[in-house]
């Protein structure tokens, strides 16, 4: 596959937010106006499979995308759709002695009740 020389930025974008093909496009088109929505999907799929991006969640039929940094969990607020992260450094009790976490893919969905 053919790796476009806005990859790194696709990273870089990336870092600290959750985007979609599309957001990613947006941002990327603005300064790169000949790059093509298809072509910018094809290198988020890439990134994904060389472990640089993470497909973390899908919301509504459409994927986010975030820099493949750290295990964290993901908080879904039912009201707006925002994506926080959340440090994986809780306590797990129920947990075997010498359990590892090596990765984990952890989506919780939250509302404030009243």
């Amino acid at each position: 596959m053919k790796i476009h020389y806005y990859t790194n930025e696709i990273v870089d974008i990336c870092d600290w937010y959750h985007l979609t093909v599309a957001d990613i496009y947006e941002k990327i088109s603005k300064k790169y106006p000949e790059a093509g929505k298809s072509s910018i999907y094809r290198n988020v799929e890439e990134l994904v499979e060389r472990w640089d991006l993470k497909k973390v969640v899908w919301i509504w039929k459409k994927a986010y995308f975030e820099k493949n940094k750290w295990s964290h969990i993901h908080l879904i607020d039912e009201n707006t759709w925002e994506i926080k992260d959340f440090d994986q450094c809780f306590n797990m009790a129920s947990l075997p002695k010498n359990f590892k976490v090596n990765q984990m893919d952890i989506k919780i969905f939250w509302e404030f009740s009243n």
